[in-house]
């Protein structure tokens, strides 16, 4: 799955760059050129409160757009939102829309559009928290007052905090101090919803060209999608009713949309498409100038362990393996592509506009190299198992390249107890199915935050604890603590606290950082990409040929 939101991911950006192809070039600015991008797979849905499909965030962040947004360094700043005001208690915040934001789509009359209202953003907040809806977002904003007892059925949708005094105001009280609340507004899921709209689809909302209404930069245009057949595209323009279409660059957009993995990596190398995002260390374009990498420390790569089955679930076992592995020692054998792993937060995750590992040093987390300790555990654990019977492997997907690393840690383990443990590389539909089913004793599974954020990264580990074997309640607290803060600041030991109780279970035991990657044609600058959650903001993209 990691994978192929990365792939969605580079496909959404391909668009961006495939700026070379029919449109009038101005050298100064960078500006009117046709962007094409190339998505593995076809976005299903373009429902904003709905769909957490990588492939339509790619898409939705050009197409839609809330209250905030996030600037080139990542801090929100307004979007549609005139301006607002924040109580000194950080519970109430007041938001002012701009006059000049309409809705939009193919066939809207250009002297006939409706404005987007404050009504709009109610309509969408409760989408969002109404148990009915399913919205995978819901639980991002239960900061906001009664937003938990909504999504719970304890409440109705409209004892939800979120009021609209006019048609310009927007009024939002939370239950507690939420200080990423801006960022989170900027966020694909928190745009507004025409209810009349909506409504008019009878449940086809965002599922083809004529049910989407857009109020971004660019609108869509066409939407042709044949599971079984070629030529499938999304079409976008640039929306010269935005509010401010001097700041957007490019004069379309398009999206090819493909069939595997496999087919976006050959159409960027065909040369269809000026942008590729990948997790694959893109050693094919490294040494040239004609490209430009981008890389993104967005994956942590860790042990985990086959608890069904008897040495695995020896809880001995697993803590002699963790206090066996040097760390030092493996990350003289890595390439760029990764670095030792010591946490589970990587360090494309920031916080306090830094990486949250510069905050907090991740060797404070981990399970100590302690090989004499080790071998006691290791030897407590052979007395209850037939150890020195048979060996066993761990699994890997055949996307991780480098693995001379873990081939020293097998190694280290060899020579420390004297019990073998080989690696067997699988194709990743089979590692899915391997895991899925149970056909493993130890595999190097990937953790990735579903947005840019380290509560995104805890959260990702209590939604992975069915396949660590590992009972999320006996962390919800824990996890739950930093983002009752009031100062963020205040917040940063508390992550760090939180890793170092889960990793002492050692149901999940980190090793490797690794990249994503965002591939482009020399000449293309200002496409913004979210390794997390696979979206490509091509408002500001411009093309120098």
């Amino acid at each position: 799955m990691l994978i192929q939101r990365f792939g969605a991911a580079a496909a959404a950006v391909l668009c961006g760059v495939l700026c070379l192809s029919g449109c009038s070039h101005k050298e100064n600015t960078g500006a009117g050129f046709q962007f094409t991008c190339t998505l593995e797979q076809n976005p299903d849905c373009l429902d904003p409160q709905f769909t957490d499909n990588p492939y339509a965030a790619a898409v939705l962040a050009n197409t839609m757009e809330g209250l905030m947004r996030l600037d080139a360094a990542g801090n929100p700043v307004c979007a549609e939102a005139l301006n607002y005001a924040v109580s000194k208690n950080g519970l109430h915040y007041t938001f002012t829309l701009r006059d000049d934001c309409y809705w939009y789509n193919a066939q809207s009359d250009p002297d006939r559009l409706e404005r987007v209202t404050a009504r709009d953003y109610v309509f969408a907040f409760k989408r969002l928290v109404d148990p009915g809806q399913y919205s995978p977002f819901a639980e991002d904003f239960a900061c906001i007052r009664n937003a938990s007892a909504i999504t719970a059925g304890e409440m109705g949708v409209d004892a939800l905090g979120v009021t609209a005094p006019d048609a310009s105001t927007i009024e939002i009280e939370l239950s507690y101090p939420e200080p990423d609340f801006l960022a989170l507004l900027a966020r694909s899921c928190a745009v507004p919803c025409n209810q009349l709209f909506f409504e008019s689809t009878k449940g086809r909302y965002g599922l083809d060209d004529e049910t989407v209404l857009c109020n971004g930069p660019f609108y869509l245009t066409k939407w042709v999608y044949d599971q079984y057949g070629g030529g499938n595209f999304i079409t976008c323009r640039k929306n010269m009713k935005y509010h401010d279409p001097d700041e957007v660059f490019p004069s379309n957009l398009q999206f090819n949309i493909m069939h595997s993995r496999e087919e976006a990596a050959a159409d960027f190398a065909e040369g269809n498409s000026d942008i590729f995002f990948t997790d694959t260390y893109p050693k094919d374009y490294t040494d040239s100038k004609d490209y430009i990498i981008q890389s993104y420390r967005s994956q942590t790569l860790g042990l985990i362990f086959n608890l069904e089955k008897s040495r695995t679930r020896n809880e001995n076992f697993r803590q002699a393996l963790a206090r066996s592995i040097d760390r030092s020692r493996m990350s003289s054998l890595l390439t760029e592509d990764m670095q030792a792993a010591y946490g589970i937060i990587p360090p494309g995750v920031t916080l306090l506009g830094r990486s949250y590992r510069e905050l907090y040093a991740d060797e404070q987390t981990a399970i100590p190299y302690q090989p004499k300790r080790a071998r006691a555990l290791f030897d407590e654990a052979a007395q209850d198992m037939s150890l020195s019977s048979s060996s066993m492997q761990i699994l890997v997907p055949s996307t991780v390249l480098d693995t001379d690393a873990l081939l020293s840690v097998c190694q280290g383990w060899q020579d420390l107890f004297g019990y073998y443990i080989g690696i067997e590389t699988v194709s990743p539909e089979e590692f899915e199915r391997r895991i899925r089913d149970g056909e493993y004793s130890i595999a190097l599974w990937t953790l990735q935050p579903e947005n840019n954020s380290c509560d995104a990264a805890l959260d990702k580990v209590l939604d992975d604890c069915a396949v660590f074997g590992a009972d999320p309640e006996a962390f919800t607290a824990v996890f739950a603590a930093p983002d009752k803060t009031a100062q963020r600041s205040d917040s940063v030991a508390l992550y760090g606290e939180a890793e170092k109780q889960f990793l002492e279970t050692c149901c999940f035991i980190p090793l490797l950082y690794k990249n994503a990657y965002m591939v482009m044609t020399a000449g293309n600058e200002d496409v913004r990409y979210d390794p997390f959650t696979g979206a490509v903001s091509l408002r500001d993209a411009k093309h120098f040929q």
